[in-house]
């Protein structure tokens, strides 16, 4: 092995870490909190409307477009967006 190869060991270590803790965190959220349900037609949404504050489907993007959202974050899915309203 070379001096290069050694060293990237510790970071491939980390970001395999990162990797395998970011996939528990999604399916303890899909399983435990659900997946957000959009607000217009009641699909699963894949984006978070920033200025209505509510999830949205691929088929409702917001009238502002593509600047005013985001993507569904696994605290979204223990959020009550019925309540937010």
């Amino acid at each position: 092995m070379t001096e290069n190869t050694l060293s990237d060991i510790p970071t491939r270590i980390r970001a395999g870490l990162r990797n395998r803790l970011q996939r528990l965190r999604w399916w303890f959220a899909l399983r435990v909190g659900g997946a957000p349900n959009c607000a217009v037609c009641g699909d699963e949404a894949a984006w978070i409307a920033e200025t209505e504050g509510e999830p949205r489907c691929f088929r409702h993007i917001p009238s502002e477009g593509s600047d005013a959202i985001r993507d569904v974050e696994p605290a979204d899915c223990f959020t009550d967006w019925e309540d937010d309203a």
